[in-house]
């Protein structure tokens, strides 16, 4: 939904097969995810993962032969896949070696910003607007860093000593406040720029409740909440995109 989303921002008829590509090395790496033991302990994920062990590795290998046959189908500029390879690699094998990662919550905000804006239309080797791609991308991501944000306080007792974690809650609150000023900042360099006003506006409402919303988000510890409301609010926006 975003990679399709991204597309019909930048006035580009959307390429199926990047599409799935995406789709399917998303889902290679969510089961890839669901075999390392980081989850927080008793979670539901936790004992999902558990229990579904066998399953998750016969989808890894159906998702990675999928990623793998659709990748033949794209002709050239594989140099895009180097950002989002690299990015996932450091943040899965931190999991695996059990390693810190320096600024998580930008390495996550940035690779899923990255993999579902600009790494697909790179892909597709058309030329871009960069005068409106660029500061639609700064707007996605800082955006998305919120919804991180939120993640990382939530897993930051099982994160510590591992990662420098935004457990206090007045560092959590302080960089809400500066992630709020960034997105107006962004808001109105991506209007000024002829983005999608729909898009800027929907966007913006979702912003709003995000905030309006974060004080239950930084007190639950539901896997439903975090794992169907803002998880569900990365894509939602590409809803209103139908309209445009």
């Amino acid at each position: 939904m975003m990679a399709f989303r991204s597309f019909r921002l930048a006035g580009l008829s959307p390429d199926l097969y990047i599409i799935e590509m995406v789709a399917a090395a998303t889902l290679t790496v969510y089961a890839w995810h669901s075999l390392t033991p980081d989850d927080r302990p008793g979670s539901l994920r936790d004992k999902w993962n558990r229990n579904a062990r066998p399953f998750h590795r016969l989808f890894l290998t159906i998702s990675v032969i999928t990623l793998i046959y659709l990748s033949r189908k794209i002709t050239g500029h594989y140099y895009a896949l180097l950002p989002a390879v690299l990015l996932t690699v450091y943040y899965m094998s931190a999991g695996f070696l059990k390693f810190p990662i320096h600024g998580k919550t930008l390495v996550l905000a940035l690779t899923w910003t990255y993999a579902t804006m600009l790494m697909p239309l790179l892909l597709s080797g058309h030329t871009l607007l960069w005068p409106i791609i660029l500061p639609a991308f700064i707007l996605e991501l800082i955006y998305i860093y919120l919804i991180c944000l939120f993640f990382d306080h939530r897993d930051a007792a099982v994160d510590k000593p591992r990662h420098w974690t935004f457990r206090s809650t007045v560092r959590v609150l302080t960089m809400m406040m500066l992630t709020v000023i960034a997105f107006t900042i962004a808001i109105v360099w991506a209007w000024m720029a002829g983005v999608s006003h729909l898009w800027l506006i929907a966007k913006s409402g979702l912003m709003l409740w995000l905030v309006v919303t974060s004080g239950f988000s930084l007190r639950t510890r539901s896997d439903g909440w975090y794992y169907g409301f803002l998880d569900g609010m990365l894509g939602v926006d590409v809803l209103f995109l139908f309209a445009c």
